[in-house]
């Protein structure tokens, strides 16, 4: 080995320290940005020259080191498990979120709210019982008739703003444009475009010298996890392909699809939609390929779900099954028939002006488009409260009108099993439908938190998992550098003593 090459190595080696140096800087200088993967520079063997095949041909043909290219720590496989833990931890805090809200509405359904509100009206019918000519007790039966409607239609109206907050009302398709779920998907989508643009400049740079881009896309990678699940895909030129279930969402520089929001039905009111990148319908439903994260969470807690779960529209469905049967048992009563034995309202003879029994054809309620109301003529008259059940093939029928036989029957419903709980078939009472629909109501939250609990724990150690691989390590970068300080101080001695050594010989040679 020459002086002169001794001198170049020692040059060299110099250069790649201190470039060595630069990007442990680097690294402390973005210690603190969250999301930051470190770099690392990777040193790799200059190609030797040949000149023979002795010992010294051999050391003259060494040429030293170089700094073959600085790489991102990004690990793929610690990236795949955080993106998992954060997409599940989205999930169930989305879940909570919306259950705490439908605990809020839930709350209506107890002793303050429709619970209070059918005790008032059982009550009614049973005082209207003890004398069913007094005006003053048929109008405060007509009134509790009114407060459980009011109290239903309040409930639905809750959970019909919530649904339609979250993905508008699939009655109306023009709401599902201002929707949270629409307004999501929008910014997931320019988060796949933004995706499939970093592909491209990798591809085109080439992934040793894309650092930046390689953290600008992990972190990317990270926020679309937190829509939904994903599968990653790492490619040999640097660009990655991803996956949601079955549907391809980028392809290296390419976005496959683009996701749309669209109205469905009353038990599926919330419908993802796939489409091509010229608008074109690739996939009409795509919710099953969608799990986890704010998406697979608000669609979860939105539609109907097949395992019982308590949703949004599940409980509107509850509800308004409720509403129909309580409507359907009052209006048996007000209007029953069966041969001779008749429902009578109350009247006025037009010849003797006395009260007197008559043909009772005016329900109570009316349920229509999940609205109850209380039919308008009756109050406007409570005398058509038919209070009388009377065998109509008795003489004088129509004077009795003391009889409350009816409106007993109207106070008895209160312990009638007219509604189904969750596997089973007219097996409680209307209230206690309520108390068991409330309870189902707090067992689920209650579930859904802990898991939450639960998925942020794994989601905080995932994390932590990463940040260990990827983050800056103080410890570990003051190490490099007195390191690299270390190595460039030789490397300086090197030069310096060959540059020494040189000036003697040219001393010599004077």
């Amino acid at each position: 080995m020459t002086i002169q090459q001794t001198m170049n190595i020692g040059r060299e080696s110099m250069n790649n320290y201190q470039h060595a140096l630069a990007v442990v800087s680097h690294n402390l200088a973005n210690m603190n940005v969250e999301g930051y993967i470190k770099l690392r520079a990777d040193f790799a063997t200059n190609p030797t020259y040949g000149y023979g095949d002795s010992v010294y041909s051999q050391i003259r043909g060494l040429n030293g080191a170089k700094i073959s290219q600085i790489t991102s720590y990004a690990d793929s496989a610690a990236a795949q498990s955080a993106r998992d833990a954060n997409s599940n931890y989205q999930y169930y805090d989305t879940l909570s979120s919306i259950m705490s809200q439908l605990s809020s509405i839930t709350n209506e359904l107890g002793d303050q709210g429709l619970a209070a509100s059918f005790e008032s009206f059982f009550s009614a019918a049973q005082n209207l019982s003890q004398n069913p000519t007094d005006p003053s007790l048929r109008k405060l039966y007509v009134q509790s008739a009114q407060d459980i409607a009011a109290k239903f239609n309040s409930i639905q109206g809750s959970l019909n703003d919530l649904q339609k907050e979250l993905v508008g009302n699939w009655q109306q398709p023009a709401s599902v444009e201002q929707s949270d779920l629409y307004m999501g998907l929008q910014d997931f989508n320019k988060s796949l475009e933004r995706l499939s643009e970093i592909n491209k400049q990798i591809a085109i740079a080439g992934e040793a010298n894309s650092s930046s881009l390689i953290n600008e896309r992990e972190n990317l990678l990270s926020q679309i996890s937190g829509y939904m699940d994903i599968n990653v895909e790492y490619k040999s030129n640097g660009t990655v392909n991803v996956r949601a279930g079955n549907v391809e969402l980028v392809n290296g520089a390419e976005q496959k699809v683009k996701f749309q929001l669209v109205a469905g039905d009353a038990t599926t009111p919330a419908v993802i939609q796939a489409q091509d990148m010229d608008g074109n319908l690739l996939y009409a439903n795509i919710n099953d390929e969608i799990t986890g994260g704010y998406v697979g969470g608000v669609l979860d807690m939105v539609n109907t779900k097949d395992d019982g779960t308590i949703t949004i529209s599940s409980m509107i469905g509850k509800i308004n099954e409720m509403a129909n049967a309580f409507a359907n048992e009052v209006n048996n009563v007000q209007t029953y028939q069966d041969g001779d034995i008749q429902a009578k309202a109350l009247g006025t003879d037009p010849a003797t002006g006395e009260m007197i029994l008559i043909d009772s054809t005016e329900p109570i309620f009316t349920f229509v488009d999940g609205k109850l109301t209380v039919n308008q003529a009756v109050i406007d008259n409570p005398n058509l409260v038919a209070a009388a059940r009377v065998d109509t093939s008795v003489a004088d029928w129509e004077k009795n009108v003391g009889n409350a036989d009816n409106i007993i029957a109207c106070a008895q419903l209160r312990d009638k099993n007219t509604m189904s709980t969750f596997g089973g078939a007219n097996n409680t009472t209307f209230e206690g439908f309520l108390t068991h629909f409330a309870g189902e109501v707090g067992i689920q939250e209650d579930n859904i938190n802990s898991k939450l609990e639960t998925a942020n724990a794994l989601n905080e150690s995932a994390k932590t998992n990463y940040q260990s691989i990827t983050g800056v390590n103080l410890d570990e970068e003051l190490s490099d550098m007195i390191k690299f300080q270390r190595a460039y101080e030789a490397s300086a001695r090197v030069f310096n003593t060959a540059n020494e050594i040189y000036q003697v010989l040219v001393n010599l040679g004077k």
